[in-house]
Order: C-alpha cells, then structure tokens, then sequence
C-alpha cells in the first residue's frame, strides 16, 4: 500500500533555486524539508563518476575526460561539476536514511560504481535508477543486492514484471503515463511507484491520487507545501 503521504524527491537537487545537478541545489534541497534528492551521474575516462545529466560538458565528453578535468569545472547547463564522493558526503549530512536516487547515464564498470557507494550505503537510502537495462542488469548481478529502481517513459504491458527482471523495489514513470491501475500493479508487486516531474500543483495532485508513492520535483518546497500542507496553488 502508498504511504498516507508520499516522499518529496528534489529533481537534480532543488533545480528550481540553483543549477541542477549542483551542490548549490543539494545543500538547498537539504535546507527545503524534501525527504531526498534524484540526480544524475556519469563514468570519467580514469573510473571516478560525477554529477552531471548531459554525456558532454562545456570541457568535453566525460568519458574522455579524467575526474581531475571535471571536478569544480563548468557544468553545461550552469554551476560547477561535483564528483559522487562530493555529493554523497554533503547529503549524508542531513537527516537519518536520506533518500538518494542515483541515476546512472553512463557507466562502463558497476564494480566501479560499487565501490563509490558503498562506504554511503550505511548513511543514506540509496537506490541505483536507470533507463539502461543493461546498466540495471549488471547491478542486479551484485550478491550483495543493492536497491535498483527501473525508470521508464511507459510501463509497458506488465509493469510487474519489468520490476521483477531486476529485482527492483521502485518504478519510476513521468506523470502522463501514471494511473490507479499502473500504481495497483506495482504495489501488487511489492513495490514503489515514483513519478517524475512534477512541477505544477494539479499534476502532484493527480498523481497522488492514482497511488504515488514518490513525487520528483524540481521545486520541493513548492511539492510540499501542495501535498503536506495543502496550500500549493
């Protein structure tokens, strides 16, 4: 079953207030009362991964590029890059099991990835998300079972076992394709149903009423005050 009310997840950090994908948008997230944040990152030329959405920045590609060429250097659509390690020891400062999607663009090694998450796993709640099925399926592979979250534009026909090919515990779908029925197959499954991005009052509403489990939004203070409070307009 949804919870009575559902988790408020800044889109990139609070994106409405600051660059997305910044620690400028991190800390303000943190400071907003979101119970967690959703970001983007991607795997440098030398195996470290930062924050970013796009595969290219003002630099060049990250994938040509080392951890030491993007780190505190211009990100493409404003602020500067951090490295995971960077956001991760920020957000592990705020409250107890602070949820944190992670969102795997580009990675050429889960061991890699692995091991920059782990030494996090204890200090926050974190959930490795893609739209790549074949990123998914290499973090399914690990023994440990680390949390996985499939993220996609459609559910498909059977939403329950697109969850079920990973072993995933949420799916995460933009608000046009959430309905009752999507959110009942999911929670018949054991699992959670995010929807992304929710940046209107209406459409938070909506989506709470089909049996969200999670809002992303680029504004969370405004998703809380529409969801907690009532008052959004």
């Amino acid at each position: 079953m949804p919870p009575a009310t559902p988790l408020i997840l800044a889109h990139r950090g609070d994106s409405a207030h600051a660059p997305e994908n910044t620690l400028d948008a991190f800390r303000l997230a943190l400071a907003s009362g979101a119970a967690g944040v959703e970001f983007d990152i991607h795997q440098a030329r030398d195996g470290a991964f930062i924050v970013h959405h796009d595969p290219d920045t003002p630099a060049g590609a990250i994938a040509a590029l080392d951890l030491a060429e993007l780190r505190g250097r211009p990100a493409k659509h404003g602020g500067t890059i951090p490295s995971l390690q960077d956001a991760l020891a920020l957000l592990a400062t705020g409250r107890p099991a602070f949820t944190v999607f992670v969102e795997v663009k580009g990675m050429r090694s889960w061991p890699d990835l692995r091991r920059e998450l782990a030494p996090w796993r204890d200090r926050l709640d974190l959930e490795v998300q893609s739209f790549k099925h074949d990123l998914l399926a290499a973090a399914a592979l690990d023994p440990d079972g680390w949390p996985l979250g499939v993220i996609a534009r459609e559910p498909g026909p059977d939403p329950a076992a697109l969850l079920a090919r990973f072993g995933a515990r949420t799916l995460s779908l933009r608000k046009e394709a959430v309905t009752a029925g999507v959110a009942a197959a999911v929670h018949a499954a054991g699992a959670r149903l995010a929807v992304w991005t929710l940046n209107d009052a209406e459409a938070a509403r909506a989506a709470v009423h089909a049996g969200a489990d999670l809002l992303i939004g680029d504004d969370p203070r405004s998703l809380l005050a529409t969801i907690i409070h009532g008052n959004g307009s």
